[in-house]
């Protein structure tokens, strides 16, 4: 009511208007039977709605309470996005749904009768030929179609909103033949397997939805359509193709696909460039013939999300693609074939890409399989100002300053990058065999570095942008994987996560005022123990991973690390002890939770001594282990709740002195001798361990079956 008044203080004719309406009389008359005054105040509201939305309004009776509509499908059914003011609005993973409260909904039916209709299982309905819009919500939907065949042939929406799977029967091909003024019509998640071609009667249709259907393909007639401006297919996993006069389409605007159809479908129909008002189309392959050349993209201006334009060997005429007149696009893919398929030479490829040119709204751009010497001008001289994202497969260079996100993947002729990325927060470079150098990226936050074989140089300079730093003191992760020519990380560097794998030359960690900030180190693939003995002293430390590690039969002396949580020892084939001395025993990391050994089939003795702070003790795959230490090794630890131990053949027994009282869940699997000695028999006696955990609630033990036993 304040709504209505507002801003008509002057307006007295207006206040007089409402005091005299009949909603006061209509809600006196609601308070006599015992229905909510607010209706009434609700409908006054309703009244003064502007049409468009009272229609909208009065369409959305056809949900069942609660309903839950996204964005996407209140645009489109047609419903105008000021629908949203009728609506409750959330947000949930980052998208926004919306739904009518009660109250506004029990309006809707009031108001919306006769002309919509909305009938459930267990109500009695009869359909006139003032029923423009019906749903149905029951499992029986055969029936009350064959009702709507009979009775309401002017019937213009027909919808079924409810989870269940749909059997329509006979009555759709009887539709279809009768009912000419269909315009809505949803037949999701139902039983029908194939469209009856009489579809094609159903001339003022736009809006067709036949999404979570096993149907295999679409008749022909569809594309008789002329007036469809809708077809959902979303959840069709047996649809692998669309019919070959897609084309004649004209009105369509919004054609939904499952994002795994354009990788599975076995050809596009050709002269699509005939949909010029379709904003999702995302795959389109170049081919010689007509109906399938580059420039039926010419004017499909209206393209939005992604397009993947592939097999660009067989474009002729680029420029009639008019890229750069898209500006819907967010995110463009452009791919030629190997060099079996692909005859282009260098040169051509590169006036190819020249008239790729996209809109500047471009937010990411991929390109596959390029093999030009260059990169085009739009693309060296910072033409996509909005850029955010940019990746190369198999091509040669770029320079490209603006970007916040760069990678590289399989490209073995890049000898060089540009000298400097400014702004560049994240980059990947993947199999660049011939790159030697990093370019300066002041900004840089994430750095993967994966079979890169020559690349030694870190470019480390001091930069304008931080002149108190080096040019990586900003790096938070970095993962370096197979660089065998690296010898050295930045020198200026103090990373939050640093994981470093079959980096053989590579023996130095950062020193300890830059492992400052170090939360989780990963070791891995090392010749030696070089680079665990190089680990600084640092409070920040909470996990660390070591794996892989040869030559190493000892772990060393462990630095100062008071925050270590979580220590991670697999595959180290040569260890066979967990600490080299008394000095370097466990015990000493003195916030140590969780400790976790597997693969490491040289070790014979777990250790003498435990930090007192465990919690969790895993071991696995230690095939020549024995003992797990002395005879008060698990007894002494006060916090123990887990442990688990697995394909350890040889171990013969749990320690002497037991298991400690707060162990809350044990696991013993594919250890043979160790089970036989926790197996309870039958009397009530047992194996000699079986005391020692039979407080433990849960027990997990892979005791032999009977049947087993006695083979």
């Amino acid at each position: 009511m304040g709504g209505l008044l507002r801003g008509c203080v002057d307006d007295v004719k207006k206040w007089q208007k409402i005091q005299s309406s009949e909603m006061w009389e209509i809600e006196n008359q609601n308070s006599r039977n015992g229905k909510p005054k607010i209706l009434a105040i609700l409908k006054l509201s309703y009244d003064h709605l502007p049409s468009h939305l009272k229609r909208c309004f009065s369409y959305c009776s056809l949900f069942p309470k609660a309903y839950v509509f996204h964005k996407e499908e209140l645009d489109s059914i047609g419903q105008a996005l000021a629908c949203a003011k009728i609506f409750q609005v959330s947000v949930i993973d980052d998208k926004e749904i919306f739904n009518m409260h009660d109250l506004i909904h029990e309006l809707a039916l009031s108001i919306s009768s006769p002309n919509c209709c909305l009938i459930n299982d267990n109500r009695s309905y009869s359909f006139s030929e003032q029923s423009h819009h019906v749903s149905l919500l029951g499992k029986d939907v055969e029936q009350p179609m064959l009702t709507i065949v009979e009775n309401a042939r002017k019937l213009r929406s027909l919808l079924f909103p409810s989870h269940y799977l749909k059997n329509f029967g006979q009555a759709l091909d009887r539709a279809f033949h009768t009912m000419r003024y269909f315009r809505t019509l949803d037949l999701s998640s139902s039983m029908i397997l194939e469209l009856p071609s009489s579809i094609d009667e159903l001339k003022l249709l736009r809006y067709l939805d036949l999404s979570r259907t096993e149907i295999k393909f679409l008749p022909n007639s569809i594309c008789n359509l002329y007036n469809l401006e809708t077809l959902k297919l979303l959840g069709c996993p047996w649809l692998f193709k669309l019919p070959k006069d897609l084309g004649n389409l004209v009105n369509l605007r919004h054609m939904e696909l499952e994002d795994l159809f354009w990788f599975k479908f076995s050809v596009l129909p050709p002269k699509v460039g005939n949909l010029t008002r379709l904003q999702n189309w995302h795959a389109f392959r170049v081919g010689n013939k007509i109906g399938y050349r580059i420039e039926e993209l010419k004017n499909m201006a209206y393209l939005s999300g992604t397009l993947h334009i592939s097999q660009l060997e067989n474009v002729v005429n680029v420029v009639e693609a008019k890229m750069n007149e898209k500006k819907y696009l967010r995110k463009l893919v452009f791919e030629w074939s190997d060099r079996v398929v692909n005859t282009h030479d260098d040169a051509t490829e590169k006036i190819v890409l020249e008239g790729l040119q996209p809109h500047s709204n471009l937010k990411e751009l991929q390109i596959c399989q390029y093999r030009g010497n260059e990169f085009p001008a739009w693309m060296r001289e910072g033409q996509l100002q909005n850029l955010v994202c940019r990746s190369w497969r198999n091509g040669q260079r770029s320079d490209a300053l603006s970007l916040s996100r760069l990678k590289f993947s399989n490209c073995p002729k890049l000898r060089e990058l540009p000298n400097c990325f400014p702004k560049l927060r994240t980059l990947k470079i993947k199999s660049c065999k011939s790159l030697r150098a990093l370019p300066v990226a002041p900004s840089l936050m994430f750095l993967t570095l994966i079979d890169n074989l020559i690349l030694e140089d870190w470019s480390e300079v001091v930069t304008a942008w931080e002149p108190m730093c080096g040019s990586w003191f900003n790096l938070l992760e970095l993962n370096v994987t197979s660089c065998p020519k690296l010898q050295t990380l930045p020198i200026d560097f103090a990373p939050q996560k640093l994981e470093i794998s079959g980096c053989e030359l590579l023996v130095a960690l950062p020193q300890p005022h830059f492992a400052e900030r170090l939360q989780h180190l990963a070791l891995d693939a090392c010749l030696d123990g070089t680079l665990v003995r190089a680990i600084a002293n640092t409070s920040s430390l909470y996990s660390l991973v070591i794996s892989g590690v040869s030559n190493l039969t000892s772990l060393p002396q462990w630095p100062q690390l008071p925050g270590l949580k979580a220590l991670y020892i697999r595959d180290c084939k040569d260890l066979m002890s967990l600490s080299e001395s008394k000095e370097a025993s466990l015990s000493t990391l003195l916030s140590l939770t969780l400790l976790s050994i597997r693969n490491c089939p040289m070790l014979v003795k777990l250790t003498e001594e435990l930090p007192a702070t465990l919690e969790c003790l895993s071991i696995g795959s230690c095939p020549f282990l024995q003992s797990l230490g002395p005879k008060e090794i698990l007894k002494s630890l006060p916090s123990l709740k887990d442990l688990y131990i697995e394909d350890c053949p040889m171990l013969q027994s749990l320690p002497e002195d037991g298991l400690p009282s707060s162990l809350q869940h044990l696991q013993i699997q594919r250890c043979p001798l160790l089970t036989e000695r926790c197996q309870m028999e039958e009397g009530g006696g047992g194996g000699p361990d079986r005391p020692k955990v039979m407080h433990i609630p849960d027990l997990e033990i892979d005791f032999p079956t009977a049947s087993s036993t006695s083979a």
